[in-house]
């Protein structure tokens, strides 16, 4: 029978067909597709850890941080691979000890429970939960000014609690690092008895006019942008508090942040501010910066955990506390939002009790953060004594940073009105 030029196409679809469904088959079989088959995305994507322990966006474990790199809060299902997923929005800062805890969590809770973190600046994530595009069971920023502020605005916008901070089961204090200026020991010399002294950022602000002058000659400072950083915002709001000490309180503190004479005085202080791509980036990156070339900058603000960890390896650096001075609480906060399940609220308090212990407190003396309760076995007593001669002290003084309003407000104008208005 002669088969017509319609019947051969018709043959060769067909054909074609049959070829596609051979190779389909052989690729479920040979994992040719990754796991089921299913199409496997490459690991290049923002928040994809491809396989590996830690992913591109520093994520610890697999699974919980779709494409987009938001949080899917959907780990209900206990037979899943590694268990109920519990999703941790921590920062940068943190995910050394962090990391190793959650990896200690896991294994001990293997196919029960399983942490995945994602890093994400403290502000950011702070607006990201609020605005429901980021759905974390545990959320661990760099101040407790977060935390506080995501408690006030969520109710106000939802009608709902999701964070009760007096309630210990959802709000733990576990590690605590002071804000100190970092600078080299020939430098301290000279600056020590400035700023560590009453009013030590008036104090900055006359090196930064020229008002007092150095031995060196000029005058280079830096700290993260309060923006995208807590230690930014804890600089600014120590910058803030030094200002307004006389000025009556918390409301006065509000009006003061956005009046004229505070945003001229946020100019001159930035006269010498070295505000360049680490300082853009955050804490940890400036810190990195000033180690790795302390010519850099005269003296940056960053966290005392970096400046120990470095100092054994670097007998030349040194630290100056200034007084008061204001410290970054390493607390997690369990959530208490619709997209929480009940299995998720369980296995975040056995992961909460957990970092309580002697072992995973420990860990963050490895990383040189002090324990919220010190105790004879948990303390950097003996630590900070070795490099007492780099500036190091055991106690300091500290102050409650202003408001939320405030500080937002400082932020705000510090960013519009004095970094945009500069001339380079």
């Amino acid at each position: 029978m002669r088969v017509t030029g319609l019947g051969k196409f018709v043959l060769f679809i067909l054909a074609i067909g049959v070829a596609l469904g051979g190779y389909r088959a052989w690729q479920g079989r040979s994992g040719a597709t990754g796991a089921g088959g299913g199409f496997k995305l490459p690991s290049s994507l923002p928040g994809l850890g491809g396989g590996n322990k830690k992913g591109n966006s520093g994520n610890s474990g697999t699974g919980g941080i779709n494409a987009t790199g938001s949080i899917n809060a959907t780990g209900n299902d206990a037979n899943a691979a590694g268990g109920v997923e519990i999703p941790f929005v921590i920062t940068a800062a943190k995910k050394d000890w962090v990391g190793e805890q959650v990896e200690r969590f896991n294994q001990e809770n293997a196919g029960k429970y399983r942490i995945t973190t994602k890093p994400i600046p403290s502000r950011e994530a702070m607006h990201s939960i609020l605005s429901g595009q980021t759905k974390p069971v545990l959320w661990s920023p760099g101040s407790p000014v977060w935390p506080a502020r995501l408690s006030e605005a969520y109710q106000q916008k939802h009608g709902s609690s999701i964070l009760d901070l007096s309630d210990p089961n959802a709000y733990r204090v576990f590690l605590r690092s002071p804000l100190v200026f970092l600078t080299t020991r020939r430098k301290a010399a000279f600056l020590r008895p400035l700023l560590s002294g009453p009013q030590p950022w008036a104090a900055l602000r006359r090196l930064s006019t020229g008002q007092q002058k150095t031995p060196w000659g000029g005058f280079r400072f830096s700290h993260a942008d309060p923006l995208t950083s807590s230690s930014g915002v804890m600089t600014l709001g120590l910058i803030l508090f030094d200002y307004g000490q006389k000025s009556g309180g918390a409301g006065a503190l509000n009006r003061v942040a956005s009046s004229k004479p505070f945003i001229q005085y946020m100019r001159e202080m930035s006269k010498s501010l070295v505000y360049d791509k680490p300082a853009i980036e955050g804490t940890t990156k400036l810190t990195k910066a000033f180690l790795e070339d302390p010519t850099r900058y005269d003296v940056i603000t960053g966290y005392e955990s970096a400046a120990l960890a470095a100092a054994p390896k670097d007998p030349n650096i040194a630290v100056i506390y200034p007084s008061p001075t204001a410290v970054s609480e390493h607390a997690v906060s369990l959530l208490n939002a619709d997209w929480v399940t009940p299995q998720q609220r369980e296995g975040a308090m056995e992961f909460m009790r957990f970092l309580g212990g002697k072992e995973a407190l420990q860990g963050g003396l490895k990383y040189f953060f002090r324990p919220a309760q010190s105790g004879s076995a948990l303390s950097l007593a003996n630590q900070l004594a070795r490099h007492g001669n780099q500036g190091f002290q055991q106690t300091f003084s500290t102050v409650e940073l202003p408001p939320y309003e405030a500080l937002n407000a400082a932020a705000y104008q510090w960013h519009n009105s004095v970094i945009k208005k500069r001339e380079y």
